[in-house]
């Protein structure tokens, strides 16, 4: 069950916004559907990457790390770009007395002529990074551009992760039908929390966790509120929530170009952008 629902105005739009605290909420919710559409559609198993919404349930409870070698792959070719980031900088410091001299300063008569080097922790550390993804896309959209979008994903909290930051991660599958944006937030990690990459894997990369479980979410609806989703679930929308966050993933349309042809430079832009390397 959803921990908090907003219902609000946006114009002539009403926004209703479910916020649920785990991942394990969201699937019990899911499953909790007493009238299962296309969430447990047995024809659609290819373009969901499950055959029900039971084995959906099963792979977000207990984890899919089918990717995981992608992730590690990836994670090995951005190795050596930030290779020097993972290292303690010096800082320099003058003084009467030092490791080695300042030449510039000592021919001045400077009498703090003589250098010291002293490792400081970067100042990235104890800062925490907040992602939240998009994971709402059209039905058009492959499952295996959904999977490669995810891997490069994955492959930024792994190394936001490695360079010492703390990360705080959150889904929204935001969709309109009419007059009505409905969206789900789930969130999937706190900073608090230890980073475990394969329990991330089935959230950010597996298609089911749109075309099952929101779909089940989605499924629950009151028609007055969404549209009777026995003629669609919605139009991918906007994110709601994503104020607050240093990342956010836009849907997959909006960036499907370099993040799905491109992960590398995808990632490592998006590090720099975050002043984590230079």
């Amino acid at each position: 069950m959803y921990s908090k629902r907003e219902d609000t105005k946006q114009g002539s739009m009403r926004v209703v916004v479910d916020h649920f605290d785990s991942l394990g909420d969201y699937v019990r919710h899911a499953e909790s559907n007493p009238t299962k559409g296309s969430s447990d559609a047995k024809r659609d198993t290819d373009w969901a990457g499950t055959g029900s919404l039971a084995e959906a349930c099963e792979l977000a409870i207990h984890g899919w790390d089918e990717k995981r070698p992608d992730v590690d792959k990836l994670f090995a070719q951005l190795e050596t770009d930030i290779a020097s980031a993972m290292d303690e900088p010096f800082t320099t410091y003058y003084s009467h007395g030092g490791d080695s001299v300042d030449m510039g300063r000592y021919m001045s008569g400077d009498p703090e002529c003589m250098v010291d080097y002293v490792t400081e922790p970067q100042a990235r550390m104890g800062r925490v990074v907040r992602v939240i993804i998009n994971g709402a896309m059209s039905c058009s959209i492959s499952a295996d551009d959904i999977v490669r979008r995810g891997v490069a994903v994955v492959a930024l909290l792994d190394v936001i992760h490695k360079l010492g930051v703390g990360v705080e991660l959150a889904v929204e599958m935001p969709v309109s039908s009419g007059n009505t944006k409905y969206s789900t937030v789930v969130k999937l990690h706190d900073s608090s929390e230890m980073l475990d990459i394969n329990n991330m894997m089935y959230a950010v990369c597996h298609p089911s966790m749109l075309r099952r479980l929101a779909f089940g979410a989605i499924e629950q609806m009151p028609t007055e509120m969404f549209t009777d989703y026995r003629y669609g679930y919605g139009t991918p929308s906007e994110m709601q929530r994503k104020a607050g966050y240093d990342v956010a993933v836009e849907k997959l349309q909006d960036g499907h170009g370099g993040l799905v042809r491109d992960p590398v430079a995808w990632v490592l832009s998006t590090v720099k952008g975050l002043d984590l390397v230079a």
